[in-house]
Protein backbone atom coordinates (compact mmCIF):
# COMPACT_ATOMS: atom_id res chain seq x y z
CA UNK A 1 0.00 0.00 0.00
CA UNK A 2 2.68 1.66 0.98
CA UNK A 3 4.67 1.36 -2.48
CA UNK A 4 1.72 2.15 -3.95
CA UNK A 5 0.81 5.59 -2.48
CA UNK A 6 4.55 6.59 -3.24
CA UNK A 7 5.20 5.69 -7.02
CA UNK A 8 1.72 7.69 -7.31
CA UNK A 9 3.46 10.83 -5.77
CA UNK A 10 6.68 10.32 -7.53
CA UNK A 11 3.76 10.28 -10.97
CA UNK A 12 2.90 13.16 -9.83
CA UNK A 13 6.22 14.66 -9.26
CA UNK A 14 7.22 13.46 -12.82
CA UNK A 15 3.75 15.11 -13.87
CA UNK A 16 4.10 18.51 -12.54
CA UNK A 17 7.57 18.67 -13.84
CA UNK A 18 6.88 17.88 -17.09
CA UNK A 19 3.67 20.64 -17.46
CA UNK A 20 6.25 22.95 -15.96
CA UNK A 21 9.22 21.95 -18.78
CA UNK A 22 6.14 22.61 -21.37
CA UNK A 23 5.33 25.58 -19.91
CA UNK A 24 9.00 26.72 -19.76
CA UNK A 25 9.43 25.83 -23.47
CA UNK A 26 6.23 27.59 -25.07
CA UNK A 27 7.07 30.73 -23.03
CA UNK A 28 10.04 30.63 -24.54
CA UNK A 29 9.04 30.12 -28.12
CA UNK A 30 5.89 32.77 -27.96
CA UNK A 31 9.22 35.25 -26.84
CA UNK A 32 11.34 33.89 -29.35
CA UNK A 33 8.69 34.03 -32.10
CA UNK A 34 7.62 37.62 -31.02
CA UNK A 35 11.61 38.84 -31.50
CA UNK A 36 11.56 37.66 -34.84
CA UNK A 37 8.51 39.38 -35.96
CA UNK A 38 10.32 42.38 -34.03
CA UNK A 39 13.07 42.14 -36.02
CA UNK A 40 13.61 44.71 -39.01
CA UNK A 41 13.66 43.35 -42.21
CA UNK A 42 16.95 44.66 -44.57
CA UNK A 43 14.18 46.25 -46.82
CA UNK A 44 12.30 48.15 -44.07
CA UNK A 45 15.94 49.36 -42.78
CA UNK A 46 16.98 50.10 -46.28
CA UNK A 47 13.48 51.93 -46.96
CA UNK A 48 14.20 53.83 -43.65
CA UNK A 49 17.43 55.43 -45.22
CA UNK A 50 16.36 55.80 -48.63
CA UNK A 51 12.81 57.84 -48.40
CA UNK A 52 11.85 57.63 -51.87
CA UNK A 53 11.18 53.48 -51.55
CA UNK A 54 8.92 51.25 -50.27
CA UNK A 55 9.85 48.50 -47.52
CA UNK A 56 9.45 46.20 -50.90
CA UNK A 57 12.61 46.66 -52.43
CA UNK A 58 15.61 44.25 -52.84
CA UNK A 59 18.14 45.67 -51.04
CA UNK A 60 20.18 43.35 -48.41
CA UNK A 61 22.91 44.23 -46.52
CA UNK A 62 26.41 43.04 -46.20
CA UNK A 63 29.26 43.94 -44.35
CA UNK A 64 32.56 44.83 -45.88
CA UNK A 65 34.47 41.55 -46.14
CA UNK A 66 31.32 40.17 -47.94
CA UNK A 67 31.07 42.81 -50.36
CA UNK A 68 34.82 42.16 -51.29
CA UNK A 69 34.17 38.68 -51.72
CA UNK A 70 30.92 39.19 -53.83
CA UNK A 71 32.87 41.63 -56.04
CA UNK A 72 35.45 39.01 -56.15
CA UNK A 73 33.64 35.64 -56.93
CA UNK A 74 30.20 36.40 -56.91
CA UNK A 75 27.25 36.78 -58.95
CA UNK A 76 24.72 39.92 -59.36
CA UNK A 77 24.40 43.24 -58.22
CA UNK A 78 26.19 45.52 -55.85
CA UNK A 79 25.13 49.21 -54.54
CA UNK A 80 27.71 51.06 -53.30
CA UNK A 81 26.45 54.67 -51.65
CA UNK A 82 24.98 56.67 -48.62
CA UNK A 83 21.99 57.79 -47.41
CA UNK A 84 23.17 61.57 -47.11
CA UNK A 85 23.95 61.31 -50.77
CA UNK A 86 20.95 62.44 -52.37
CA UNK A 87 22.07 61.83 -55.83
CA UNK A 88 22.35 58.22 -54.07
CA UNK A 89 18.83 58.68 -52.54
CA UNK A 90 17.25 59.33 -56.59
CA UNK A 91 19.27 57.20 -58.22
CA UNK A 92 17.63 54.14 -55.72
CA UNK A 93 14.22 54.84 -56.74
CA UNK A 94 15.42 54.13 -60.55
CA UNK A 95 17.59 51.17 -59.61
CA UNK A 96 14.52 49.58 -57.50
CA UNK A 97 12.30 49.87 -60.20
CA UNK A 98 14.45 47.93 -63.20
CA UNK A 99 15.37 45.52 -60.60
CA UNK A 100 11.52 44.70 -59.96
CA UNK A 101 10.92 44.57 -63.36
CA UNK A 102 13.46 41.98 -63.83
CA UNK A 103 13.04 39.59 -61.07
CA UNK A 104 16.09 40.46 -59.10
CA UNK A 105 15.74 39.31 -55.46
CA UNK A 106 18.65 41.03 -53.99
CA UNK A 107 21.13 43.93 -55.07
CA UNK A 108 23.64 43.49 -52.06
CA UNK A 109 24.42 47.27 -50.48
CA UNK A 110 27.38 48.41 -48.46
CA UNK A 111 27.32 52.50 -46.68
CA UNK A 112 30.94 53.08 -47.87
CA UNK A 113 31.16 56.42 -46.63
CA UNK A 114 32.79 56.01 -43.53
CA UNK A 115 35.45 53.44 -45.50
CA UNK A 116 35.93 55.65 -47.78
CA UNK A 117 36.53 58.53 -45.40
CA UNK A 118 39.50 56.60 -43.24
CA UNK A 119 40.76 55.52 -46.42
CA UNK A 120 40.76 51.68 -45.27
CA UNK A 121 42.27 48.43 -46.19
CA UNK A 122 39.04 47.50 -47.35
CA UNK A 123 38.19 50.52 -49.26
CA UNK A 124 41.52 50.47 -50.82
CA UNK A 125 41.08 46.66 -51.62
CA UNK A 126 37.56 47.44 -53.06
CA UNK A 127 39.53 50.41 -55.22
CA UNK A 128 41.57 47.68 -56.57
CA UNK A 129 38.99 45.48 -57.71
CA UNK A 130 37.17 48.15 -59.39
CA UNK A 131 39.68 50.69 -60.51
CA UNK A 132 39.80 50.05 -64.18
CA UNK A 133 36.15 51.61 -64.34
CA UNK A 134 37.10 54.20 -61.03
CA UNK A 135 37.65 58.52 -62.28
CA UNK A 136 40.53 59.87 -60.43
CA UNK A 137 39.74 62.62 -57.47
CA UNK A 138 41.74 65.70 -57.54
CA UNK A 139 45.16 64.24 -56.22
CA UNK A 140 45.11 61.72 -58.85
CA UNK A 141 44.49 58.84 -57.09
CA UNK A 142 41.49 56.15 -58.28
CA UNK A 143 38.04 57.09 -55.75
CA UNK A 144 34.66 55.26 -55.02
CA UNK A 145 31.99 57.89 -56.41
CA UNK A 146 28.45 57.20 -55.20
CA UNK A 147 26.17 56.49 -56.36
CA UNK A 148 27.48 52.87 -58.03
CA UNK A 149 26.34 49.60 -59.41
CA UNK A 150 28.44 46.94 -60.36
CA UNK A 151 26.87 43.79 -62.35
CA UNK A 152 28.81 40.29 -61.66
CA UNK A 153 29.12 37.38 -63.21
CA UNK A 154 30.96 34.69 -61.24
CA UNK A 155 33.30 37.15 -60.34
CA UNK A 156 33.97 39.06 -63.27
CA UNK A 157 32.38 42.55 -63.64
CA UNK A 158 30.19 42.89 -66.20
CA UNK A 159 28.70 46.00 -66.18
CA UNK A 160 29.49 49.02 -64.04
CA UNK A 161 27.17 52.38 -63.41
CA UNK A 162 28.25 55.49 -61.50
CA UNK A 163 25.97 58.23 -63.27
CA UNK A 164 25.55 61.34 -61.19
CA UNK A 165 28.42 60.17 -59.17
CA UNK A 166 30.82 62.52 -60.06
CA UNK A 167 29.75 64.51 -62.63
CA UNK A 168 26.26 65.90 -62.57
CA UNK A 169 26.51 68.34 -65.70
CA UNK A 170 26.26 71.36 -63.53
CA UNK A 171 22.60 70.46 -62.02
CA UNK A 172 22.47 70.89 -58.73
CA UNK A 173 19.13 68.72 -57.70
CA UNK A 174 18.45 65.54 -58.83
CA UNK A 175 15.19 66.30 -59.86
CA UNK A 176 16.43 68.30 -62.48
CA UNK A 177 19.40 65.94 -63.75
CA UNK A 178 16.54 62.92 -64.09
CA UNK A 179 15.17 63.70 -67.11
CA UNK A 180 12.21 61.57 -68.83
CA UNK A 181 15.02 60.63 -71.47
CA UNK A 182 17.96 60.52 -69.12
CA UNK A 183 15.86 57.99 -66.99
CA UNK A 184 15.08 56.08 -70.07
CA UNK A 185 18.82 55.93 -70.53
CA UNK A 186 19.83 54.42 -66.96
CA UNK A 187 16.70 52.08 -67.38
CA UNK A 188 18.19 50.82 -70.26
CA UNK A 189 21.84 50.34 -69.27
CA UNK A 190 20.57 49.01 -65.83
CA UNK A 191 18.66 46.32 -67.77
CA UNK A 192 21.65 44.96 -69.59
CA UNK A 193 23.41 44.96 -66.45
CA UNK A 194 20.89 42.30 -64.69
CA UNK A 195 20.91 40.34 -67.88
CA UNK A 196 24.38 40.20 -68.64
CA UNK A 197 25.10 39.19 -64.55
CA UNK A 198 22.34 36.51 -65.29
CA UNK A 199 23.92 35.38 -68.86
CA UNK A 200 26.44 32.79 -69.15
CA UNK A 201 28.04 34.26 -72.41
CA UNK A 202 31.47 35.73 -71.64
CA UNK A 203 31.38 39.14 -72.55
CA UNK A 204 35.17 39.55 -72.62
CA UNK A 205 35.91 36.67 -75.42
CA UNK A 206 35.16 39.35 -78.31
Amino acid sequence: MKEKQKNKQIGRIIFAMIVLITFVIMIFMIKNNSNKTNEETDGEKFAKDYVQITEENPFVYRNLDEIITILEKGTGLVFLGFPECKWCQTYVKYLTEVANENGVEKIFYYNIREDRQNNTEGYQKIVTILEDYLTNDEEGKKRIYVPSVIALNKGEIVGFDDETAWDTHGFDEPEDYWVEEEIKELKEKLEKMILDSKSNVCTSCD
